[in-house]
């Protein structure tokens, strides 16, 4: 093990981080490592180190804090707008894999990264799946998720706060309520996280360092009782560890060749958020859901941030989420095997 060269990598991800913090960039704790990483690792030659097994202790903390959002009330959500949500799911799936298509046939990318790059299904999920299929480059793949991400992030809150929200935010209660977690109580939970990674690995469930404690976190969540939230300083060292490790696998000849791929991002992030926003239009016909929630239930977020909106513009945060986790897990679950049986295999 190259201690040494890991321990400098790790020191120049956490500059990045502050400084994506500092600037105030969406996703500092990611992004920030992912970029001041390649940076290092092209600038010196590929010195930069990193550790799988340090990206999935990653992944399992941010798997853990992902299930603990379950509860009974988002279960009863997705059970009772099922046939929706799944509507909802592979339109936008559909228009995604289109947007793909047209960003591979016309920016000059594979057609397995167009289409990796394009879905929402979370940009370190997606990312993450790029190792698995061989004919997509976690170059493009990132930076057209990192493109997305970066769009809806800066855009979404402003559509709905200016242009379907309120005049004005509302708040929660700046009166902090102190949760009734106890060590024991929060047990299972926490030792589901690491016991889900290791069963969902010997299952071969895609991505099971994520997978794996979302789903045994949640189940402990709905048996047990609530979660303890993961720490700030322990969620930004997940999000480290994961970005990271992307740092040290992208290269500066491969960003060259993606000034042609930009417009196409952009443009087909702008596309998404309209086909979006008319599919939230059509669904107040069909729920009692106001336009501003439909809106934030299939915008493609940033799962946390598309709730966090949500909660501050006083909209239906269960129904969102509810929507928001059907597809996220929905992809996650289906897409992967359909892209090993449609493109090769990494060996």
């Amino acid at each position: 093990m190259k201690v040494p060269q890991i321990l400098a990598t790790f020191l120049i991800a956490i500059v990045g981080g502050l400084i994506f913090q500092f600037l105030r960039i969406p996703l500092p704790w990611m992004l920030g490592p992912l970029t001041a990483t390649i940076i290092y690792h092209n600038a010196t030659g590929g010195r930069a180190c990193w550790r799988v097994e340090l990206r999935n202790l990653g992944l399992i903390v941010i798997g853990y804090s992902m299930g603990r959002t379950v509860s009974l009330e988002t279960t009863r959500d997705i059970l009772a707008n099922l046939p929706l949500m799944f509507g909802v799911t592979l339109l936008t799936v559909a228009f995604c894999v289109g947007i793909g298509y047209v960003t591979h046939r016309w920016g000059g990318v594979s057609l397995a990264s167009g289409i990796l790059g394009s879905i929402p299904g979370g940009l370190a999920q997606m990312v993450l799946l790029t190792e698995e299929i061989a004919d997509a480059d976690v170059t493009v793949v990132t930076f057209l998720q990192m493109t997305r991400v970066l769009t809806v992030v800066f855009s979404v809150p402003f559509i709905a706060a200016k242009g379907i929200g309120p005049m004005h935010t509302v708040l929660p209660d700046p009166v902090v309520a102190v949760e009734p977690y106890t060590l024991l109580s929060a047990l299972p939970a926490i030792l589901a996280a690491p016991l889900g990674a290791w069963l969902a690995s010997l299952i071969h469930l895609p991505l099971p360092c994520l997978l794996g404690p979302f789903f045994a976190t949640a189940a402990a969540v709905l048996i047990w009782g609530p979660a303890i939230p993961v720490p700030p300083p322990l969620m930004n060292l997940a999000m480290l560890f994961f970005g990271t490790y992307f740092g040290t696998i992208i290269t500066m000849e491969s960003l060259k060749k993606l000034g042609k791929v930009f417009p196409y991002a952009v443009g087909g992030t702008a596309a998404l958020l309209v086909f979006t926003y008319l599919i939230g239009f059509a669904l107040t016909f069909l729920t009692p859901a106001t336009l501003l929630t439909s809106f934030l239930s299939t915008a493609p977020g940033g799962l946390s941030e598309v709730g966090v909106i949500g909660l501050a513009l006083n909209a239906d945060v269960a129904f969102i989420m509810a929507y928001q986790l059907f597809r996220l897990f929905s992809i996650l679950l289906v897409v992967p095997p359909l892209l090993r049986w449609r493109f090769k295999l990494k060996s």
